[in-house]
């Protein structure tokens, strides 16, 4: 990598979304590319197809890069990350992996008969056998981005996810689980940390 490379940031978006919701738009606004594909049926994803389609978007990892995940996207990409070392293609650390509503453990109910149908039936294939130290090192530095009143990602799961990642937690309050409905449309935690880890 020259000096010239310009950063990029690789975006995993969670269940029920798309690159368009929330505040993933305003990531795109703040001057650095960003690679954020549409993952396939999000309101019914596939592990198999959820992590390949992330592990082709992320495509390499080098110091120019930073993936950003949210809630269901972040097991997707560390799982995604874990491949590409298995298949050779993880080298050089990443820039930075930031975390946003993450979890590594399964899910309670919240009452939504739609959101309790997948962790019942299709979230175990995305936990399997993922093992946090095999990966840790490609991460670079880890930043965990969580709630004090998430409904469906409880505190706790995030912070065992940090714990796993030996990650810098940041706590959002009131930000709920992160989704426009919360009134979250730009996250100016994550434009902070953005900024550290690119040198802006």
């Amino acid at each position: 990598m020259t000096s010239r490379t310009p950063h990029r940031i690789v975006l995993v978006h969670g269940y029920g979304a798309t690159p368009q919701d929330h505040w993933f738009p305003w990531l795109s606004r703040l001057g650095t590319p960003v690679d954020a594909p549409a993952l396939p049926d999000p309101t019914a994803p596939r592990a198999e197809e959820w992590i390949s389609r992330a592990a082709a978007a992320i495509g390499r990892t080098d110091a120019r890069t930073v993936v950003v995940t949210h809630s269901l996207g972040g097991i997707t990409a560390l799982q995604a990350l874990a491949r590409l070392l298995r298949d050779g293609r993880a080298r050089e650390p990443l820039a930075g992996f930031l975390a946003v509503a993450p979890f590594v453990d399964p899910l309670p109910a919240v009452g939504d008969p739609q959101l309790d149908a997948f962790p019942d039936r299709g979230l175990g294939r995305f936990l399997e056998g993922f093992a946090p130290e095999a990966i840790r090192e490609l991460l670079g530095p880890v930043t965990v981005l969580r709630s004090d009143d998430d409904a469906i990602v409880p505190a706790a799961h995030s912070d065992r996810t940090a714990e796993a990642l030996r990650a810098e937690t940041v706590i959002v309050p009131g930000a709920g689980h992160f989704l426009a409905e919360d009134g979250v449309r730009e996250l100016p935690a994550l434009g902070a940390r953005l900024g550290t880890l690119l040198g802006g």
